[in-house]
């Protein structure tokens, strides 16, 4: 599985990205009550990139994300489509103000990809993986199922989060940043990655502003 491909590299960069495969978690109901920040994800770096005499397709990838907050409760539910089958999808919480549009890539090779990315939707700020209040570098996001799909649902105190991060959680200035692409078509050299990590891993393939609904 692709998550062996990983391993050496995820523990180097851990506390940037760190990435790795696991079983999709289902996403259970959010809480009505209380407030829901929802991004709409919409695909980044998506169709036919052509470098030299190599063509490189990125899936069409969409989805939804919800945080729902009531009181110190906080919970989180993604569902996303579209993206490579069988194959982990590290995602994030960001501190920055918007998404990344064609035009940051800077080195005109026709992708946007994570440290280009990194201007508009700023440092990762909560990794979205099984265990969301902890911390510590984690190997566990969501994998994609046969069809290009998973749904992933996590809890967690808002206080506990804001206590980790010195400072307020600002939902409604944040972004949800999906990552990942097929490891089995490597992208070119100009694609740049986190230190230790490959680009199929880091590349970014979908974002959404958190809007409080």
């Amino acid at each position: 599985m692709r998550k062996s491909l990983l391993i050496a590299g995820a523990s180097a960069a851990g506390l940037l990205l760190a990435i790795t495969g696991a079983a999709a978690v289902p996403v259970s109901s959010h809480n009505k009550s209380g407030h829901d920040y929802v991004a709409d994800l919409q695909p980044l770096n998506a169709g036919e990139h052509t470098v030299g005499s190599d063509t490189y397709t990125i899936p069409t990838a969409s989805g939804s994300a919800v945080v729902n907050l009531k009181g110190n409760d906080l919970t989180v539910t993604i569902s996303v489509a579209g993206v490579t089958p069988l194959t982990l999808h590290p995602q994030h919480i960001h501190a920055g103000t918007m998404c990344p549009v064609a035009s940051d890539d800077v080195n005109n090779d026709g992708f946007v990809d994570v440290i280009e990315g990194l201007p508009k939707y700023g440092a990762v700020l909560i990794s979205l993986d099984s265990d969301v209040g902890s911390f510590a570098p984690s190997l566990d996001f969501p994998v994609s199922d046969a069809s290009g799909s998973y749904a992933y649902s996590q809890a967690a105190s808002k206080s506990h989060l804001q206590k980790e991060l010195k400072g307020a959680l600002k939902l409604g200035d944040r972004h949800v940043v999906i990552h990942g692409i097929d490891p089995a078509n490597p992208l070119p050299a100009s694609v740049q990655s986190l230190p230790g990590l490959p680009a199929w891993a880091t590349l970014p393939v979908a974002c959404g502003e958190l809007v409080r609904q």
